[in-house]
């Protein structure tokens, strides 16, 4: 199909692919500050990631259009870039950290022909690949995109490889060894997490730096940042989770078909809790940022009638996992009778499940969680305090959504984004400090009538 344009080539394979990249249209001047974020996360990525040590050994691949996207001269020195070629482009697709007029290119940059009419020539782009993840960028008709994940990198690059056989490229031969050298790699989460977060920080300082031509209307730049963190979380939940399910996966059937001995299967299972808290935060902090939009379309909750008693008899078990692997203890007391609440099993079970593992980040080793369950009038009410007080970790706010801990590298959602979750399970949340002895959360749940 070599009339598609990248957009459409994604959107075609998002089913066979497991992609949750969105193919709704968005306007330029929301997709322009993304676009420019990317590119500067892009490079600080890199230069956290790719073998900066002198020498010929060229760490990685950059290919893009219709400029080039790199600016440090440091990976101008270890990475091999090509440019494709089109004059049909404006000039406010140029990154905007580019001050200067476009110059002649370098000779150790490769200018890779396109032919006028290809569709491959309407959108912005840029493809990465290097030894420890690889990476699309689109400023694509579907709105700003980027993916890690290696089987859409691939067929993109087949793409664009088409495009190089087509007009028949002195670069073909050097750029196809370079690649089957670097391979198509699934990168560590953490990789992932880093960028995406890199993009968030760095939206702000772009939204400003658009043309006059394209600027967002000062009464819409609220809601248009809002959107904006919505359609960014939703790509880093898909980006995180999807690896950590495939490992969750694969550690589960090492469980059970290979049946280890003790040791391993304690390590596979500590294995398998921590992609499932990591799966469940992801899910958590998307679902967050979906109740900060109007413009986005909402899973809606599905509350129902349910019995608290097997939704704790059900995760109990894991929250006492969760506190020993930090040495942490959890004392539970329930009620011998639990009456039935309103609310969602599953995002409750998600929410509680969270709150432990904030608990037992957040205390020393040796430290005591306690939850208590009772019943307040025509509420239940779920007690957790800590009777140690909590380690003294800086957070850092991030966006109006997240708070992160740069010492832990933790990244959670902020008290009242967390407080406006239970307000759509039904329920509610306080948060009281006690000085010196931890804090108390509870959680009031409405009780069936």
């Amino acid at each position: 199909m070599e009339g598609e344009t990248l957009s459409q080539l994604i959107y075609r394979l998002e089913d066979n692919l497991d992609s949750d990249l969105s193919s709704k249209a968005t306007p330029v001047d929301k997709t322009l500050p993304e676009w420019y974020a990317a590119i500067a996360a892009l490079e600080s990525l890199l230069l956290s990631t790719v073998d900066l040590s002198p020498g010929e050994k060229i760490g990685g691949l950059v290919l893009s259009l219709p400029t080039s996207v790199i600016r440090s001269q440091t990976l101008l020195n270890q990475l091999q870039l090509g440019i494709f070629t089109s004059k049909q482009f404006k000039t406010h697709f140029l990154p905007a950290c580019e001050k200067s007029k476009p110059t002649t290119l370098p000779d150790s940059i490769l200018e890779l022909p396109i032919k006028p009419y290809d569709h491959l020539s309407r959108e912005p782009f840029c493809l990465v690949i290097t030894p420890k993840f690889s990476l699309i960028l689109l400023c694509g008709e579907a709105g700003f995109q980027f993916s890690f994940n290696p089987r859409l990198v691939e067929e993109v690059w087949l793409r664009l490889k088409r495009n190089l056989v087509s007009v028949q490229s002195e670069h073909l031969t050097l750029l196809e060894n370079l690649v089957e050298k670097l391979g198509f790699t699934t990168p560590d989460y953490q990789i992932v997490v880093n960028f995406s977060r890199q993009l968030l920080q760095n939206i702000p300082n772009f939204t400003n730096s658009i043309p006059k031509a394209v600027t967002i209307p000062s009464q819409k730049k609220e809601t248009a940042t809002i959107d904006l963190d919505v359609q960014l979380l939703q790509a880093l939940t898909h980006e995180v989770r999807t690896p950590l399910t495939t490992i969750r996966t694969l550690t589960q059937l090492l469980l059970k078909r290979i049946k280890p001995g003790p040791e391993i299967s304690k390590h596979l299972e500590v294995i398998e809790q921590e992609c499932t808290a990591q799966i469940n935060r992801m899910e958590l902090i998307f679902r967050a940022a979906q109740l900060k939009t109007t413009t986005q379309p909402q899973q809606p909750l599905h509350l129902v009638p349910i019995s608290l008693e097997q939704v704790l008899q059900e995760s109990i078990p894991r929250w006492q996992q969760q506190a020993q692997r930090r040495q942490i203890s959890l004392e539970v007391s329930l009620p011998h009778k639990l009456p039935a609440v309103v609310s969602d099993p599953a995002v409750l079970d998600q929410m509680l499940t969270n709150l432990i593992e904030q608990f037992t980040r957040n205390l020393p080793a040796g430290g005591h969680i306690q939850v208590e369950v009772s019943t307040a009038g025509n509420q239940l009410k779920l007690r957790f305090q800590t009777n140690s007080a909590t380690q003294n970790n800086f957070f850092k706010s991030l966006g109006k959504l997240l708070i992160f801990q740069p010492e832990t590298g933790n990244l959670c959602l902020n008290p009242n984004a967390t407080k406006n979750l239970f307000r759509s399970l039904g329920g509610r949340l306080t948060v009281r400090q006690r000085q010196g002895r931890g804090e108390v959360l509870t959680i009031f749940l409405p009780l069936i009538h």
